[in-house]
């Protein structure tokens, strides 16, 4: 089986989602990855000469020649499978199938439906009308969340092609040591401050400006925590942000060296005001750390107030400060060793990826176009318990 992931701004938890996916398909079946030259992250576990980008910005002016350009690859490419990630991306991919005949099964998953977005009535109706026209040129959507998935179908999605796939993330541990300019990133062992940290994009959706605030209008916090942030605009710029002293701003972190910033905290908050699923929780599970999030989007579906973590009301502008007041080490650790133990319960990247895979089958099966066996193709279906003839 050959299979094409496309994406646009490959980076933050849709980059680490796609390695995930990649990483485990490599193993049985011929993959290639195709994203923009733009705003994507450069470090995947997949051959250099499979990884093929085009060039594009998030205007306009760009979405002809970036469909022109993707449709160019697919013909190259020739794929069974064409699996889009996030909404734009979407857009260009599956609105091609709409002027050119379309081979290829199509699965999408949007990483966050945009019409579940805090945002204007007008604006929520028009982007469903935007990805319920392209649901015509779809084989199956994939909602990373509970929440998504019902929804998206409230909404008015089709039940039947919409599946639910939690994401997830393999447990391999990474021994790199930090970048020497990050030297001031001190672990939770050598200080006696709560060792807070922030991973993700400097977006409205993320709601580091929330937390900065909260930073700015409570000095006494600062006097008990200190405040790491991994990340960078994407979208926007950063003009708007207020960092305080005790605020270490770190910027992008590579793949391979992300798990050493996790495990040197004492717990990671996501203050999000928009979350299709949340990445960073699991991760942040998988080496032990408790999450303290927002009530938005899925962010409640993955973390227990008390238990793995903690939620607080972000439209109760007293519930974060009052709650970081409260954190204490040895608490902090004991709430990291529960949400390790509900990630591999439930966020394994290996459940994930057979779950993508057994979808992959279907669709071809429904198309009538299931490959024919190969090596690799036994080598997944022994894997599996499964024969696909």
């Amino acid at each position: 089986m050959k299979i094409l992931h496309i994406g646009e701004y490959v980076v933050g938890g849709v980059a680490t989602y796609m390695n995930e996916v990649v990483a485990y398909q490599r193993n049985y079946f011929d993959v290639h990855l195709l994203l923009s030259d733009y705003n994507s992250a450069s470090d995947f576990d997949l051959e250099p000469e499979r990884i093929c980008r085009y060039t594009y910005k998030r205007h306009p002016k760009f979405f002809f020649s970036a469909m022109k350009q993707i449709y160019q690859n697919i013909q190259r490419i020739q794929p069974d499978i064409i699996h889009v990630h996030s909404s734009f991306a979407g857009m260009l991919v599956r609105g091609l199938f709409f002027i050119t005949r379309r081979k290829a099964s199509v699965i999408y998953c949007s990483h966050g439906w945009s019409f579940l977005m805090d945002t204007k009535q007008w604006l929520k109706k028009v982007y469903f009308m935007i990805e319920k026209i392209l649901e015509f040129k779809t084989d199956c959507i994939i909602n990373v969340s509970k929440r998504e998935l019902e929804q998206s179908i409230r909404f008015g999605m089709s039940p039947f092609k919409s599946k639910l796939v939690y994401s997830g993330i393999s447990e391999r541990q990474r021994n790199v040591s930090l970048d020497h300019r990050h030297s001031e990133y001190r672990s939770s062992e050598e200080s006696s401050s709560i060792q807070l940290l922030f991973v993700g994009r400097y977006d409205w959706a993320k709601g580091l400006d929330i937390l900065l605030d909260v930073f700015q209008q409570h000095q006494h916090l600062q006097q008990r925590i200190t405040l790491s942030v991994v990340g960078e605009p994407v979208l926007e710029d950063d003009h708007h942000l207020h960092f305080s002293d005790n605020v270490i701003q770190i910027g992008w972190v590579n793949h391979e060296e992300i798990d050493e910033y996790y495990q040197k905290c004492d717990a990671v908050i996501m203050p999000s005001r928009w979350e299709g699923f949340g990445l960073t929780a699991v991760e942040a599970m998988k080496n032990k750390k408790p999450v303290i999030v927002s009530n938005r989007g899925a962010l409640p579906e993955l973390i227990t107030h008390g238990m793995n973590g903690y939620v607080f009301d972000i439209d109760q502008s007293d519930e974060l400060p009052d709650l970081l007041m409260q954190l204490d080490k040895t608490t902090l650790a004991e709430m990291g060793n529960k949400g390790y133990e509900i990630y591999k319960e439930k966020f394994s990247s290996v459940r994930m990826n057979e779950e993508i895979v057994n979808i992959y089958y279907e669709v071809s099966n429904m198309r009538g176009k299931i490959p024919a066996p190969t090596t690799k193709h036994a080598k997944f279906s022994e894997r599996m318990g499964e024969v696909h003839d």
